[in-house]
């Protein structure tokens, strides 16, 4: 895991960033600023007005129009989400114009800072306008997305599927059945299958990063290192205790693995696909309902991801022959050139460690404070309980020298 502390110019560009995002977060307490224009970038759910609804959602609409819009519950987390209900004109309803939204923003200055330094604010503002519509996956609709760049506002208007599909959203503590598993990792292999060597990374997709380029823009504003290792002291209890003389190594592992995401055949990647981004439809079809930290790079980097986040560990250990087998063969279907089996599975090993340390990283970092509290401790203990027993059992440390 890359090392790289803050240099003189990362703290100099922290610092401009405080500065600015903080006087734009309070001029808009003082004015209390309401979006009216299509180039307002509303700073909450409460400063949408029905001009600006009109604006966004019917300006290829004649005579479409949102009458009335009310926000309706919601959370407070890395981002405020809430729903909306709006009232439209028969133009609008006819052409599709929904009566339920569901609204990603960044409104607190906490939030701002936590997603702005990490770069993620433009994942899902990238995401829904130019990717969403390209591939049958299950997913939310996109309505409209934008964001302020030196304010770190942003907006993502998206369908709100707990309304139009009964959506039900996952957790560790649900038991994901094999049939389940299935859904996801189909789902995925459709979004990797499509974009397999797409054309669109070295074009309309340039913006996109690598894992490796994720992993560098955070240990340049957090000392990651010492938080995983922090990490490490708060999930003894979880954590095979042959794995621990090795957490040294296995750093300089998880460096290693995503350097090599960036080589060879490259396709869209999830970015954050654990568990607990998924949701099922009252259909039983899984989803994935976070867009945040879409990249591109080695497709095993969210395959080994999202596997081990959701099985228990003596699940993964049945199955997960099997299920890579399957989802090589959903890749194929989708249009992708995946390895043969032995070459894909020793991708699958290596890929182990980034799921271990992000939740290492994540346990502690609430715990000091450092961030919000983005997951609730059991959730963190289960995922790194899932992803250290599968580094030992895959022997995943020698899997590096292959």
């Amino acid at each position: 895991m890359p090392a790289a502390e803050s240099n003189w110019q990362d703290k100099l560009r922290i610092a401009e960033r405080l500065v600015t995002v903080g006087a734009c977060y309070q001029w808009e307490k003082l004015t209390k600023a309401r979006a009216i224009k299509a180039s307002d970038v509303p700073g909450s759910t409460y400063a949408i007005t029905p001009e600006w609804l009109t604006a966004v959602l019917c300006k290829d609409i004649p005579g479409g129009e949102v009458l009335e819009c009310s926000v309706v519950g919601g959370s407070s987390g890395t981002s405020e989400r809430r729903g909306m209900a709006l009232v439209v004109n028969d133009a609008a309803r006819a052409a599709g114009i929904p009566e339920r939204l569901f609204t990603k923003s960044t409104t607190s200055y906490q939030q701002r800072l936590t997603l702005g330094f990490a770069g993620i604010i433009a994942g899902e503002v990238g995401f829904y306008p130019q990717i969403r519509s390209q591939v049958d996956i299950e997913a939310p609709r996109g309505y409209f997305a934008c964001m302020d760049d030196r304010s770190w506002r942003s907006m993502v208007l998206m369908e709100d599927i707990v309304d139009t599909k009964g959506a039900k959203f996952i957790s560790t503590e649900t038991y994901i059945t094999r049939e389940m598993i299935e859904g996801v990792l189909s789902n995925l292999a459709k979004l990797h299958g499509h974009f397999w060597n797409s054309p669109q990374f070295s074009g309309t997709l340039k913006w996109m990063r690598t894992p490796a380029d994720w992993m560098d823009s955070i240990s340049r504003f957090i000392a990651h290192r010492d938080r995983c290792r922090l990490g490490v002291s708060m999930s003894l209890e979880v954590i095979p205790p042959e794995l621990l003389p090795h957490t040294e190594a296995m750093f300089d592992a998880t460096d290693d693995c995503l350097k090599m995401a960036h080589a060879g055949p490259q396709t869209l990647l999830h970015g954050d696909p654990h568990i607990g981004q998924t949701y099922i439809t009252n259909q039983g079809k899984m989803g994935y309902g976070d867009w945040q930290i879409v990249m591109h790079g080695c497709w095993a980097y969210d395959y080994s991801y999202a596997l081990v986040s959701a099985l228990t560990v003596e699940d993964r250990r049945a199955w997960e022959k099997d299920l890579l087998r399957f989802y090589l063969e959903k890749v194929r279907e989708a249009g992708g050139q995946p390895p043969g089996f032995d070459d894909a599975w020793d991708d699958y090993r290596r890929n182990m460690f980034y799921p271990y340390f992000c939740w290492l990283s994540t346990i502690a970092g609430s715990a000091k404070g450092t961030a919000p509290e983005m997951q609730p401790k059991q959730v963190s203990l289960d995922i790194i309980q899932r992803s250290a027993h599968a580094l030992v059992d895959l022997d995943s440390l020698a899997a590096m020298k292959v």
